[in-house]
């Protein structure tokens, strides 16, 4: 199963805000905790489960530890923190995540694939727009899609 649509959503005074139930689907149907980060590339947050996150984990061990790109993925998982959604689906968002990403009171969860994104609405929107104009300017890139990987099934 994999993370699709937009979610717009309220963050409350405590900075709760509620998972999309489709989002917390996909972590119930794979039996795995929520784990959020920090974007090493956009200011945003990323949702995950313990399964793409050991992902990681096993590919930095393939790689050179003292290089500067590990050392950029650990900073990553060093900033990680697992959040158990309450009987609402609501989880707290730590200050310093809010902050990094300019979350005040709402936040645009985006699912693209593997992975979500929580953004701050307005930056989500323009950045979404300049990405169309790009496209239509440039054209979109090449897809080879591969029906063998998984059957051709969406899981």
């Amino acid at each position: 199963m994999i993370f699709l649509s937009t979610y717009e959503n309220k963050i409350d005074a405590k900075g709760r805000v509620s998972v999309p139930a489709s989002f917390r689907a996909v972590l119930e149907a794979q039996q795995q905790p929520l784990i959020i980060t920090r974007s090493l590339t956009d200011d945003c947050l990323q949702g995950q489960g313990a399964q793409r996150m050991n992902q990681i984990v096993n590919v930095l061990d393939t790689m050179d530890s003292l290089s500067p790109e590990v050392q950029m993925l650990q900073a990553m998982l060093a900033n990680a923190q697992e959040m158990k959604p309450d009987s609402e689906g609501r989880i707290m968002l730590p200050e310093d995540f809010l902050n990094f990403a300019e979350l005040s009171t709402t936040v645009m969860f985006v699912g693209v694939g593997r992975l979500f994104e929580m953004w701050n609405p307005d930056t989500y929107r323009a950045r979404a727009e300049a990405q169309r104009q790009h496209a239509r300017t440039n054209g979109l890139p090449p897809l080879i899609l591969n029906p063998s990987s998984n059957g051709g099934e969406m899981t």
